[in-house]
């Protein structure tokens, strides 16, 4: 739901870099691009950000108990 702090298989620190992912790729710019200005160069640390899907708002709806 939301993006980890760290990347689970090496452990680099991504989380702080999630909100200039989002607002890049909805500018329409090439995610490829992005990764690479965001100096995300490892497969694990990229498929992190390419696998996430944002479920917040959805959750969010919710009630809580």
């Amino acid at each position: 739901m939301i993006i980890p702090i760290r990347c689970w298989s090496c452990g680099k620190p991504i989380g702080h870099l999630w909100e200039e992912f989002k607002e890049k790729t909805d500018k329409g710019e090439n995610r490829k691009d992005v990764l690479d200005s965001l100096g995300l160069q490892r497969y694990c640390c990229r498929q992190m950000f390419l696998g996430h899907v944002d479920l917040m708002d959805t959750a969010s709806q919710f009630k809580k108990f």
